[in-house]
This record gives C-alpha cells, structure tokens and sequence, in this order.
C-alpha cells in the first residue's frame, strides 16, 4: 500500500472528524449562548439553562456521527470529492441559521405563552428539542439534495458508459 493513499485516507477521515465536531458545534451553539445570556443577566440559575444543553448535546452528538458517516461514505465512493464537501458546506449554512433563527421565532412566538410554558419544563425540552430535530433535518435534506444535484451529471455519464450504442445503420427504414 503506498504512502499517498495512507495519507489521503488519513485526511478524508480527519476532515470529516472536524467537519462532525463543527457540526455538533453549531446544533449546541444556541444553548450555549441562552446560557450564558441568563448567567449574564442574572434571569435563571445556571442548572435551568444545562437541560437545554443537555438536550442539544445528545441531538448534536447523533447528528456529528451522522454527517461522520456519511462524508466517509460519500467521499468513498464518487469521483468527485468536492462536490461532497459543497453538499455538507451548505448543509452546515443550512443548520446554523435555522438552529438559531428557528429557534428564535418559534421561542418569540411563544412569548405570550410564557405563563402556561412557566411550569412544564418537559414542555420546553420537548419544544427545543423539536425545533432541534427539525433544523437537522433539513439540513440533512439540504445536503443530500445539493449532492444528488451536483453528481447528477457524473451518474449520467457512467450509466451511459455500461451501454451499448448501437449505430444508426442498424435502424431499418420504410417498414
């Protein structure tokens, strides 16, 4: 085995280790900063602001195997890596704003729940994890979406290399 495929194995997996890591980063992102703003603020202890966390953390973990996996796989198996690496960059654009953004409105629309929501705290883990999961996967749709799109042409032309033309000579005429 040479050296230049140890190396390249070497660095398609450790790119996609960073890649899970960012990605686990930016699902734990908006618990990180709600944190710190109550701390800040002086508005919740700090353990109220840990279920969160909690709950991102385990949602972040699953979703950083998940993309792990799958740049393994896909960097695997097509010709053309940066089309893998487009595909997973918009994926991440993708849940990084609907992450927070999402969470944003849906949290500012829920204001004027705030009384109900006071206490059930399952209710808000429910609702955060939710929004959570929903921001995963559409930015898994994201990826896969912009991935199909980009390989769409490479299939293409390696389906119609496996078949065999036949010339125009062979057509018979005026049947």
């Amino acid at each position: 085995m040479s050296t230049r495929l140890r190396v390249d194995g070497v660095v398609r997996e450790g790119a996609a280790a960073v890649y899970a890591v960012l990605a686990f980063g930016v699902v734990v992102a908006p618990a990180l900063i709600i944190d710190s703003t109550a701390r800040g603020g002086g508005v919740a202890p700090t353990w109220q602001a840990l279920d969160l966390l909690a709950v991102s953390a385990v949602l972040g973990l699953g979703y950083g195997v998940v993309c792990y996996r799958r740049l393994r796989r896909q960097a695997t198996m097509t010709r053309s890596r940066p089309n893998v690496w487009i595909g997973a960059a918009n994926a991440l654009v993708a849940l990084a704003l609907l992450s927070s953004v999402l969470l944003a409105v849906v949290l500012h629309e829920l204001g004027s729940m705030q009384a109900p929501l006071a206490g059930q705290e399952w209710t808000l883990l429910a609702l955060w994890g939710g929004v959570q999961l929903a921001a995963i996967a559409v930015a898994e749709a994201v990826e896969r979406g912009v991935f199909r799109w980009l390989t769409a042409p490479e299939r293409r032309a390696a389906a119609g290399h496996g078949q065999r033309r036949v010339p125009a000579h062979h057509y018979r005429r005026g049947s």
